[in-house]
């Protein structure tokens, strides 16, 4: 659904009037970049205590005429950021809320927008270093940053939000996604993949909160600077702080998260990362970090072993090579136009291919 940019400035300069106050303006509303969905950035200026304010903000809506369930309902993201937020998560907080339709005519979310870019394992911003520890010093705190989520005490902190999904509902929700495949060929290749994810499930899954869609343009990075001791520089002379390089300021879209077999998380993060997962055109950059680091990095946070890791790379492939079936259809047919897709589609039969690899211990 196309959203007119004038038409949503008028609203949000009504929304912030009355939120804000008489004084309130609001500015730079644009359409943000990426794949998930109705996603608006702007900015408000306002008084408080005879001072002018300064707010930059993301909004969600979902879109009109959809029912408001899983990934269109905007509103479930609320307690669950609210809860990762009060637990040191590091996420967006989220200012306003609400299902009240004479604002927008549809639900909405709006979260702080942070400063920094987040990280493409194909082409990284160019601002990004792509030195190995540079790359390895990212990924890491990514994978800590994942350990908290998978800390979380979901039953008490989001008591009452999901009801788990067992990793067999986890399987059969991508269903009806892959059966309509933009290419016959590719059922086949994903359905051949299921049945050996369903064949061969773990025994016993640690069942947590799962973000979804873990991987690098879903982390956002900002260069930071902190203080430190002072030490002497190469001229003689003391310097009082050093770079602190790039830091993770928050974990984004959080739309498809829920409750089930959360090592999901782990696989599809090391799937993003694995050459053998993507056609040659589409590989991630030469200097990601070993896959074996990031899982062992993993275990010694939680304190426990994957043994099923594999399993759960294969899900991930086989999750997202589904979900690229169904939008490069959708991009082909002109429903949702978006050339991305184009340079996916070719690693659809490699995503599958590999899952049935890791499967069959090959």
């Amino acid at each position: 659904m196309a959203v007119e940019i004038s038409a949503l400035t008028q609203q949000l300069q009504a929304f912030c009037l009355s939120h804000y106050g008489q004084d309130a303006t609001v500015h730079q509303v644009e359409a943000m970049p990426g794949h998930a969905g109705l996603s608006f950035g702007f900015s408000v200026i306002y008084e408080k205590d005879g001072q002018a304010e300064h707010e930059s903000l993301v909004m969600r809506l979902p879109p009109k005429g959809v029912r408001q369930s899983g990934n269109t309902d905007v509103l479930r993201q609320a307690p669950l950021l609210r809860a990762l937020k009060k637990n040191g998560v590091p996420v967006p907080e989220v200012r306003w809320a609400g299902d009240d339709l004479r604002w927008f005519e549809v639900p909405y979310l709006m979260v702080e927008r942070l400063p920094g870019r987040t990280f493409h394992v194909w082409e990284p911003d160019a601002s990004f270093s792509r030195d190995a520890e540079a790359v390895a010093l990212l990924y890491r705190q990514g994978v800590q940053a994942l350990i908290q989520v998978h800390q979380l005490d979901w039953k008490t902190e989001l008591a009452g939000w999901e009801a788990p999904r067992s990793l067999e509902q986890e399987i059969r929700f991508w269903d009806p996604i892959l059966a309509k495949a933009a290419e016959p060929e590719w059922v086949t290749w994903g359905e051949e993949v299921r049945a050996l994810l369903l064949t061969h499930q773990p025994a016993d899954p640690p069942i947590g909160l799962f973000h979804g869609d873990y991987q690098g343009t879903n982390l956002l990075f900002d260069k930071k600077r902190k203080p430190v001791l002072p030490r002497p520089t190469d001229a003689g002379q003391v310097s009082s702080s050093q770079p602190a390089g790039e830091q993770l300021v928050a974990l984004l879209d959080w739309e498809i998260s829920g409750i089930s077999g959360h090592l999901l998380d782990l696989g599809w993060l090391l799937v993003f990362i694995d050459p053998e997962s993507w056609d040659a055109e589409r590989r991630p950059i030469s200097t990601i970090p070993p896959i074996d680091e990031l899982v062992a990095l993993y275990e010694d946070g939680m304190q426990r072993k994957v043994p099923d890791i594999n399993w759960y790379r294969a899900l991930a492939g086989y999750r997202f090579g589904a979900i690229s079936c169904f939008n490069v259809m959708l991009h082909r047919r002109g429903k949702r136009h978006d050339p991305e897709w184009d340079l996916i589609a070719p690693s659809v039969k490699t995503l599958f291919g590999r899952a049935k690899e890791l499967l069959l211990g090959a």
